[in-house]
């Protein structure tokens, strides 16, 4: 089981309380967290550049530039054991600015639990949200997109004894297999994350990526190796593999390599992937890349900019961060920047799970919305009883 160490919680409660930008992450798979404190407001940045910039970015759905994100500085990092702290290019054992000795000066006690700086967005009843989606399959009927991606909010209350890491724990041990995150800022509000999907990864001179496409809930003891998608889903992912390898090869970067579509499981829900790896990949190749794939379909749509341009004016701003992005940012080497879905905000005692799907020509409303609850299980079921 994935558990923070003393330190982190420590560390944790103490930016929380502050009110400096915190994050705090599990990679897929990986036996440990790692958690990040700034002690600046976070500023944006581009993320692939010339120059290191170390920290944990986080990006909204709205971003004009798919490359440009919010970063939190790496000022004091703790990864399993190990402490350090940094300024300028330098990392040491001890602090080195006043902030971050002030920081850890004082740890309070009791839960950790989110502000209510940022105003919580309204809940989607199940009527709004099947009149969405029905507006949704007219667009698609009449326009030109062949897939809108509409999203709507369910919203809960926490128990007055919560804490935000024993939340994030709980999420680290119900999915393992998924990039399991707690982000909170004055700026972005307080984010839980339990992303099953990759939006672009750097590892050395490696990238990566996935076309991630359909989703449906068959239980436990299906064999998914053998289960039979639709045919709309077979197409649409490999419509996605076409425009990721188009994106690639924009960018000037050929030599790739593509895995085959499989059935993978993400919680109780399952999903189609193909995976695509290239060598050579430098800062250019990899900004312009990642401006071409942010956001992907599986949160937009297609085509890109008509899809997104519907989903803007049905939904105005109540996204912020949710089908963004988000991730650790040049540390060790590597860059992994996840989507932010299977997302809730919290503000507060109120938790805002944002949860949607694909809509096409031939989309049932109720069907769509039977999808969204099964999407709200991912977070859902940590929640602990009011």
């Amino acid at each position: 089981m994935t558990q923070l160490t003393t330190d982190q919680r420590a560390l944790a409660a103490a930016a929380v309380a502050a009110g400096t930008p915190l994050a705090l992450w599990r990679i897929s798979g990986a036996a440990a967290f790692d958690v990040l404190a700034a002690t600046s407001a976070p500023r944006p940045v581009p993320v692939f550049a010339a120059t290191p910039d170390p920290g944990f970015v986080i990006a909204s759905f709205r971003t004009e530039n798919g490359n440009v994100a919010l970063l939190f500085p790496a000022d004091i990092l703790i990864r399993a054991e190990t402490l350090r702290f940094r300024a300028g290019n330098d990392w040491s054992d001890c602090p080195m600015t006043d902030a971050q000795a002030q920081l850890l000066s004082s740890v309070p006690s009791g839960p950790v639990q989110a502000a209510e700086g940022i105003d919580p967005v309204a809940g989607t009843s199940r009527t709004d949200y099947m009149a969405r989606v029905a507006r949704t399959v007219v667009a698609i009927r009449e326009g030109p997109c062949d897939k809108i991606v509409v999203s709507r909010v369910e919203t809960r209350v926490l128990s007055e004894s919560y804490d935000l890491c024993d939340l994030v724990e709980a999420l680290a041990t119900a999915h393992p297999d998924a990039f399991v995150a707690l982000v909170t800022s004055a700026i972005t509000g307080t984010w839980l994350v339990a992303s099953p999907e990759v939006l672009l990864q750097r590892d050395g001179d490696t990238a990566y990526t996935m076309a991630l496409a359909g989703t449906v809930w068959p239980g436990p003891d299906v064999d998914i190796d053998r289960f039979d998608w639709p045919d709309k889903i077979v197409e649409e992912q490999a419509l996605v593999s076409t425009y990721i390898r188009e994106a690639f090869d924009a960018e000037g970067l050929i030599q790739v390599e593509e895995t085959p579509a499989r059935s993978v499981r993400a919680a109780s829900l399952c999903h189609l992937q193909s995976d695509f790896r290239c060598a050579g990949a430098d800062d250019r190749a990899l900004a312009g890349l990642l401006n071409r794939l942010h956001p992907t379909s599986a949160v937009c749509g297609m085509p890109r900019m008509p899809a997104r341009e519907f989903i803007l004016r049905e939904e105005g701003d109540t996204r912020g961060f949710y089908t963004g992005y988000l991730g650790p940012k040049d540390l060790d080497g590597a860059t992994r920047l996840f989507v932010n879905l299977r997302s809730a905000r919290v503000s507060g005692r109120q938790i805002s799970l944002h949860v949607g799907g694909g809509i096409v020509a031939a989309s049932d409303p109720d069907m769509e919305w039977q999808e969204t609850v099964e999407k709200t299980k991912t977070i859902g079921r940590v929640l602990p009883e009011v």
